[in-house]
């Protein structure tokens, strides 16, 4: 029988700070019991990268399947059961937990656009909601956000204001009310699925030299309009994405012991030592041969 299961408590603490990011990795042939980090009278917002599981009690009904994000709040008086599912394999996630006063003080006014079960709303109009949750699927951009959070591309220092930042956007971004309810394909949608298409693309092929015509012609589209519209909306340019896609990979690698630099470098599409470990210096913050996967 298998047991591993890590939790890593990535930032804050909702009794000082008013915000809470925990990371759960589990790998185990029988499901392990996590109510406990769902704190009874706050929102929880639930990042599932990999894996199944449930969340339910007397008022919460949850499922949680692969790349599908969740909200959800515990009443004060409330008493669940979460766990992944046996038999599913390794279930990855992370945990966004707030107060109300935390949403309050970082949105000011916006605050009433924020998800009521995030901000704590307890107006009846809101209680078949705050009892079934919401969940919806992430897309890949957004699971590559989620992923920043596991690994931090800044220094232990810089963590605090890091962290600081990504909960407003992920609570932003997540927990946002739904604009377009007409369930129609809007303009933005077109273009987040192009990003999509591209960075699966990425990481579908992340040890071969970079293809601009190949991609722009896989996603539907000129090759400079690509270009463009990725770097607009991640932040990345198509080659920094590549390098990061590249680098994750090799960390994996090095933190699981199972290839030596040399050989994750050359598994991950590099030739050259050198640019490398440039790129891994990067990314990561260390030079590949000082990697411990911290």
């Amino acid at each position: 029988m298998k047991h591993a299961s890590h939790t890593t408590h990535l930032y804050g603490d909702l009794s000082e700070t008013g915000a809470r990011v925990l990371a759960m990795d589990e790998q185990s042939d029988s499901p392990i019991d996590w109510k406990d980090i769902f704190t009874p009278g706050h929102g929880h917002l639930i990042l599932n990268l990999g894996g199944y599981g449930v969340v339910f009690g007397d008022q919460i009904r949850l499922s949680i399947s692969p790349g599908i994000a969740a909200i959800c709040r515990v009443a004060a008086d409330e008493k669940i059961y979460a766990s992944r599912l046996p038999g599913s394999g390794r279930h990855r996630f992370l945990v966004l937990s707030t107060t109300q006063s935390w949403i309050a003080e970082h949105f000011g006014s916006a605050a009433s656009s924020i998800h009521p079960l995030l901000r704590n709303e307890t107006d009846s109009k809101f209680s078949q909601l705050d009892q079934l949750g919401q969940s919806r699927s992430m897309s890949l951009a957004e699971r590559d956000l989620a992923e920043a959070l596991i690994r931090p591309p800044v220094s232990r220092a810089l963590r605090p204001m890091w962290f600081r930042g990504k909960l407003l956007e992920c609570f932003s971004l997540f927990g946002s009310e739904p604009l377009n309810r007409s369930g129609g394909t809007t303009r933005n949608d077109e273009i987040m699925r192009r990003i999509d298409e591209a960075t699966l693309w990425l990481r579908e092929h992340f040890n071969e030299d970079l293809d601009l015509k190949l991609i722009s012609r896989h996603v539907g589209c000129a090759p400079h309009y690509l270009s463009r519209l990725f770097r607009l909306h991640t932040g990345k340019t198509l080659s920094q994405k590549l390098r990061q896609i590249r680098i994750d990979q090799a960390a994996d690698l090095l933190h699981d012991g199972k290839s030596n630099v040399t050989e994750a470098a050359l598994e991950v599409g590099y030739s050259s030592l050198s640019h490398f470990s440039k790129a891994f210096l990067a990314e990561k913050g260390v030079l590949p041969s000082n990697f411990r996967g911290s």
